[in-house]
């Protein structure tokens, strides 16, 4: 098997999420870099020339790889990834409900859609390896599609990483490096990248941004898939939320079909659930974006004390919102889903489900909308089923 895959030539370059000139098309993984030299770091996504996409009918197929027109690559190692079930579930309040079951990912989670493009990229570039700092999801995903594709990975982790999680990084062949602490996670990543020319998956730096734009425009394909399904419209999407890779994907994905008239309803708000104040504060005008969120959490995957102007974004320009849901009311919802729908999820990919009464108490939501939560793991994953202790983020 040939080491490159075919980057797609509608590829034109690169735009910051705040608008202005083109970047080149390249690796931005600080952002933008003239919003970070004024203090404003955000994240860039991909432009593409629009008269060499394909308008019409969205594709007929069952994984990612049929929306390769639309991404950075047309292939790239692929396991299948993409095409997940919509579950239809009782309505809990709303006129319809779904979940969008990206535990059947080849590795059980939501990150195989970001993970084999970035793995693309860092073969085209000649990179030592592919790195990134994870809780889990993140690491595996990049381990198995790294080990695919013939290319070195490395994870960088916390002492608080699960036995089982760190046994599949060992089988797939990773590297795995112990940091002191969440946030110093970033720093080994930074040395890997600029002194040992590692390609990164994930941020590694203050304030924080997105994952590689190459790999976050996978997640427009979730909203792809949710518009080829939910033909009669869709009125929320309730994404679990920490620095807003998917939910920014999916919010785009929206609005890029919308540009092209294969999405003829309003855009969806997209909700992101956190579990604690995060982008709530920013919303509420009671912090702004790059500020330190401290808290402490069982729900691992959305851990974390900050927050990205990407999730912001995602929230604000669909006329969403954010919403904190507590380890408790997400332990209800977990043990509901997995009795009444035989659904177990990630703590914080239940969490969804639990926001869904308060967001209709708030107005958020009216019992005549539609909904889909987002599926991002399942409860095996989850570092509480396995050794029943808290992930504590540093204040």
């Amino acid at each position: 098997m040939s080491n490159l895959y075919r980057q797609n030539p509608a590829l034109a370059g690169f735009r910051s999420l705040a608008g202005g000139a083109l970047l080149p098309v390249g690796d931005y993984p600080a952002g933008c870099p003239e919003g970070r030299a004024e203090g404003r770091p955000t994240s860039v996504a991909a432009v593409y020339h629009e008269h060499m996409r394909v308008g019409g009918p969205l594709p007929a197929g069952c994984d990612m790889l049929r929306w390769g027109r639309d991404l950075p690559y047309l292939e790239w190692p692929s396991l299948g990834e993409g095409g997940t079930p919509l579950i239809e579930l009782d309505a809990a309040g709303v006129s319809k409900l779904w979940i969008k079951a990206e535990w059947m990912n080849p590795t059980g989670s939501h990150k195989d859609r970001m993970s084999p493009l970035a793995v693309a990229r860092a073969l085209e570039v000649g990179a030592q390896g592919i790195i990134c700092a994870s809780s889990g999801n993140a690491g595996i995903s990049m381990a198995c599609y790294a080990a695919k594709a013939g290319l070195a990975s490395r994870v960088v982790v916390t002492a608080s990483l699960p036995k089982p999680v760190r046994q599949a990084l060992a089988t797939y062949g990773a590297d795995v490096v112990v940091a002191e602490n969440s946030l110093d996670r970033w720093r080994v990543m930074e040395e890997a990248v600029t002194n040992e020319e590692w390609f990164p998956l994930t941020n590694y730096l203050l304030p924080p941004v997105g994952s590689c734009a190459w790999g976050v425009e996978a997640y427009k394909t979730v909203a792809f898939e949710l518009a080829a399904e939910c033909k009669d419209g869709l009125e929320a999407v309730i994404v679990p939320t920490a620095r807003g890779d998917i939910i920014w994907g999916i919010a785009a994905g929206f609005v890029t079909l919308a540009q092209r008239g294969q999405w003829n309803h309003p855009l969806p708000k997209l909700i992101a659930v956190e579990p604690f104040p995060r982008i709530s504060k920013v919303i509420q005008h009671e912090a702004v974006i790059t500020d330190h969120f401290p808290g402490s959490t069982r729900q691992a995957s959305t851990a974390g004390t900050t927050a990205t102007d990407q999730s912001l974004r995602a929230v604000v320009d669909t006329a969403g919102t954010a919403i904190a849901i507590s380890d408790e009311m997400a332990a209800v919802a977990q043990r509901d889903m997995a009795k009444q729908f035989g659904i177990y999820l990630e703590l914080c990919a239940a969490a969804p489900y639990a926001a869904i009464p308060h967001l209709l108490t708030q107005g958020h939501l009216v019992r005549t909308d539609r909904v889909v939560l987002i599926g991002t793991s399942a409860g095996y994953r989850d570092p509480v089923a396995v050794d029943a202790t808290t992930l504590r983020v540093p204040a």
